[in-house]
């Protein structure tokens, strides 16, 4: 979208994310929604609105408070979801999507959907998600795909120690109204998303062991259970494990891909 086509309603206004805003938005729509190991920097969204200006989308209230964001890269894909990369291949390194955004591409992909924690439940996933149909739409695209991470996975690890659904059966879990136990996926599902294939792979982050005591430090103890020898969990999708050779903690997690629009005759 650009600024002379935005969507305003009496209380925020929808339209394309600027540089300027990153520090903003970074304190209050990516910080509070990730752990500090997969938060985006103020440097990288910024960066990311410079890159792809189109595809980062904010809902701004009216007196300057960022509401909710939405971040897509532009790639191609033939279609196929054995094909389908990983998040971290999107994003690219750094993950700017400078090294990775293909102007010309036939895929938007949604990569990040953060919502301000003060109006979460308000709806503003379907706004940002209609928005996004409405681009594919202006850019021509085939699909408007995302590798959607099912938050309350690591509520359900948690609280389900040693009897929790292994990642894709959780992700196919339904409700007794058969939609997905996951708030995410079932948003998404309601939104018209159809899943693709699991994305194995789609966050890796790799750390010093210093650095890994600091992370542990930083989250609440409690949350901290080491599963198995060098194996811990930490109440978020993916979990650690240690490399005492190497002196290394890596994290990795899974995502689902899923299809919010395709383009008719695309297939």
């Amino acid at each position: 979208m650009t600024e002379n086509n935005e969507k305003v309603n009496q209380v925020y206004t929808v339209s394309n994310s600027k540089p300027e805003w990153a520090e903003s938005i970074y304190a209050l729509l990516e910080k509070p929604n990730w752990a500090p190991w997969l938060a985006a920097s103020a440097e990288t969204l910024g960066k990311r609105a410079e890159v792809f200006p189109d595809g980062q989308l904010i809902i701004m209230r009216n007196d300057g408070v960022p509401m909710a964001s939405l971040s897509m890269n532009r790639i191609n894909w033939g279609g196929d979801p054995k094909t389908l990369p990983s998040w971290d291949d999107i994003a690219g390194e750094p993950t700017t999507y400078e090294n990775t955004f293909e102007p010309k591409g036939n895929t938007l992909v949604m990569m990040s959907m953060n919502v301000n924690p003060e109006f979460q439940g308000e709806g503003f996933a379907r706004v940002l998600i209609e928005q996004a149909k409405l681009l594919a739409e202006k850019l021509g695209v085939e699909y408007l795909i995302g590798s959607f991470r099912p938050n309350e996975y690591g509520k359900h690890k948690h609280t389900n120690l040693g009897n929790h659904l292994g990642f894709e059966s959780y992700c196919e879990a339904k409700r007794e109204d058969n939609w997905p136990i996951d708030g995410w996926l079932r948003n998404l599902s309601r939104n018209g998303m159809q899943p693709l294939a699991v994305d194995p792979q789609a966050m890796t982050v790799v750390v010093s062991m210093i650095e890994f005591d600091n992370i542990k430090n930083e989250i609440a103890s409690e949350v901290w259970i080491e599963v198995a020898p060098g194996v811990w969990e930490c109440g978020e999708v993916g979990n650690w494990k240690l490399d005492t050779t190497k002196a290394t903690a890596t994290y990795k997690e899974s995502n689902l891909w899923g299809l919010i629009w395709e383009k008719t005759g695309s297939q």
